[in-house]
């Protein structure tokens, strides 16, 4: 298996898998994600400009696609840890990808070349968007856990390695989203838009061969269940009322004021007096044995082997021989641990319908807005027409800029003050944020319709205010991400044992694809209400001219809205515990990983510490050797994931 073929290897002299490995899966991300924001970057000018969709029409496709992109992440890591493993999985997707992305072009091309207009086309394009959408749904949750699966975490050199490809992943993801939000963005307004396809194109078939060249020197983990399946089964046994023990008694001792007590009556009593060595043992004295008696020098909370906690035998079948009824109180615990962060997930959703914004409403914006850029000096004489959708660069940029002076600024200089930021206090900062870029847009509209209705436009009928003025809503999002996005993947990353982490990060990617289709439904929403209650433009705030509607009402209303959500934000935050959680890579005796937000306080400002539950390591049947924590798919890797969302 993959674990002897490590041992052989490391036994012998071998390159890194840093140098000999990974060059090929950061090259099929790189082009991947060029692929990706070449296509998604400037759809919304794409649907207005060439299928001729109004405004509003076009906004609410593009969110309703980008929402669906967010959800097949979660199909793709099912199948890769279930079934297929991530190297199958990648290829197949990718294949998938491709295939979407030769539709794409297809269709412009036969658009192009005959006499068909898109109203006969219209259907084609669509089929192909959704296969892109399905394609993208297997490598982004799978790339990143296939390129850590090459580490043997025992060995300290590909440990240290490994650190560094994550570093190199994350630039490369940079890299490509800035060439396809500049250069790419650039060819398809102004040169062509089936050349603007044809890129993207050619970087995924580049992408899914520069993977494919390196498919003898890759080490491939086995597929066993999906975490994501396991808490899906636990949940349905607990709820569906079929199995009834009475164990009232026994959960009021396992845990005084327990949270999400229900799911208990997924566990087996039989299958944990087995698991205590037999006969009557009490299941309460049991789990607190283990809470208060960790194994020392084994890792706790997700440590567990998956071939008896996390594989198919283990979950499948209960004592009894009967499938998917009963299960261990250690299994119950680490899903509790991710059910609990599901109000979280429900007061984070809006935030991503503000993120959603700067692939939509911001571009429509900018159309109507002067994009010439000149410049004279230095012995340039520049006059460039500058794509609105390319403004998304200063999103990035901001966020490359801000994360370390956050990181090394912010944090150490509130610490020097006796003060620290909780995570759930970052989260916080950022939702505040995200309302002001609101706010911005909105005072930057007002501006914009004020000179519209002074009749100051340009030769080509756009308002003479620069998009350039755009920069501030951008910035003040990316501003945002630093603190409310990161802030969500650390939350859930750090408040989940190892094998859950992959459940919490769908959660994450779930909460964007909410927000998507949020910002889809509240388009139409909109201009339903308002076209009923009359005036300007038949009343709709969003027409196909936003010279003749009220954008700017509708950015206001969307900052009031996230304030409401803000609120209730802070009302599950001051009810949340934090739990000690020590991860696979942490060992008794160690460096103990510090709660979110402690700060050498016992209660913070938001959320409250709690005591830890500890769940023990479990040794393959029959040894006495330890299992380590398989890597899974949508795990995010890292102490500090600082990339900006959608880049996840």
């Amino acid at each position: 298996g993959a674990e002897d073929a490590r041992r052989r290897g490391n036994s012998a002299k071998r390159k890194s898998p840093l140098l000999s490995v990974c060059p090929f899966i950061l090259g099929n991300e790189l082009c991947e994600r060029l692929a990706y924001y070449g296509l998604c970057t400037n759809l919304v000018v794409y649907f207005h400009d060439v299928l001729n969709m109004s405004t509003p029409e076009a906004n609410t496709q593009v969110n309703i696609w980008m929402g669906t992109c967010y959800v097949t992440p979660v199909v793709g890591a099912v199948v890769a840890d279930s079934y297929l493993g991530r190297y199958k999985t990648i290829m197949l997707f990718s294949t998938v990808y491709l295939v979407g992305l030769l539709l794409l072009v297809a269709s412009n091309v036969v658009c192009d070349q005959t006499s068909l207009d898109w109203g006969h086309l219209t259907s084609m394009l669509f089929v192909a968007l959704y296969t892109i959408a399905l394609g993208t749904g297997g490598i982004k949750p799978n790339v990143s856990s296939f390129g850590a699966d090459q580490f043997d975490e025992s060995d300290p050199d590909d440990r240290r390695d490994k650190e560094s490809f994550f570093n190199w992943f994350y630039m490369f993801i940079n890299i490509g989203s800035m060439i396809a939000s500049t250069f790419v963005v650039y060819v398809q307004q102004e040169i062509s838009w089936t050349i603007g396809f044809i890129i993207p194109a050619a970087c995924m078939f580049l992408a899914t061969c520069i993977f494919y060249f390196g498919r003898r020197r890759y080490v491939r983990v086995k597929p066993a269940e999906s975490p994501i399946m396991r808490v899906l089964k636990v949940v349905f046994s607990a709820t569906s009322g079929k199995i009834k023990h009475a164990k009232q008694h026994a959960k009021q001792q396992l845990r005084p004021n327990m949270s999400y007590a229900w799911l208990e009556e997924a566990c087996d009593d039989d299958n944990n007096n087995n698991n205590n060595g037999g006969g009557g043992g009490n299941m309460a004295a049991h789990a607190n044995a283990f809470a208060a008696q960790p194994v020392p020098g084994l890792p706790v909370l997700g440590g567990m082997a998956p071939d008896l906690i996390g594989s198919q035998d283990a979950l499948a079948l209960s004592p009894t021989g009967k499938k998917g009824k009963h299960y261990t109180h250690e299994q119950v615990e680490e899903v509790r641990l991710v059910v609990r962060l599901f109000p979280m997930f429900l007061a984070t959703c809006f935030y991503w319908t503000i993120y959603s914004q700067m692939q939509t409403l911001f571009v429509s914006q900018g159309m109507q807005m002067n994009t010439d850029l000149k410049f004279k000096g230095l012995g340039l004489d520049l006059d460039l027409s500058v794509p609105p959708a390319s403004l998304s660069f200063f999103d990035t940029i901001s966020i490359i800029v801000l994360v370390p002076l956050y990181d090394k600024g912010l944090v150490p200089l509130l610490k020097s003050k006796g003060m620290n930021i909780t995570v759930l206090q970052r989260i916080g900062v950022g939702l505040l944020l995200a309302s002001v870029s609101m706010v911005v847009a909105g005072l930057v509209e007002m501006r914009r319709l004020s000179l519209a209705q002074q009749g100051h436009f340009t030769q080509d009928g756009a308002v003479d205010m620069s998009v350039f003025w755009q920069t501030f809503q951008y910035v003040l999002v990316g501003a945002s991400e630093v603190f409310a996005a990161i802030g969500q993947i650390e939350l859930f990353y750090d408040q989940a044992p190892d094998s859950m982490r992959s459940c919490s990060s769908a959660l994450a990617l779930l909460s964007t694809a909410a927000g998507g289709y949020i910002a889809g439904g509240l388009i139409p929403l909109a201009n339903t209400i308002t076209k009923r209650l009359g005036g300007k433009a038949g009343g709709e705030w969003i027409p196909t001219d936003l010279n003749k509607g009220h954008l700017d009402y509708f950015f206001f209303c969307i900052a009031i809205l996230n304030a409401l959500n803000f609120f209730y934000f802070l009302w599950e935050a001051c009810k949340f515990k934090y739990k000690h959680i020590r991860h696979g890579s942490q060992q008794d005796g160690g460096p103990r990983e510090a709660v979110p937000g402690q700060g050498g306080r016992g209660k913070e400002a938001l959320g409250h510490h709690s005591a830890g539950v500890s769940i023990p390591q479990r040794r393959r049947r029959g040894s006495d050797d330890l299992e380590r924590t398989p890597i899974r798919s949508l795990m995010p890797m890292g102490q500090s994931p600082a990339l900006p969302g959608p880049l996840r």
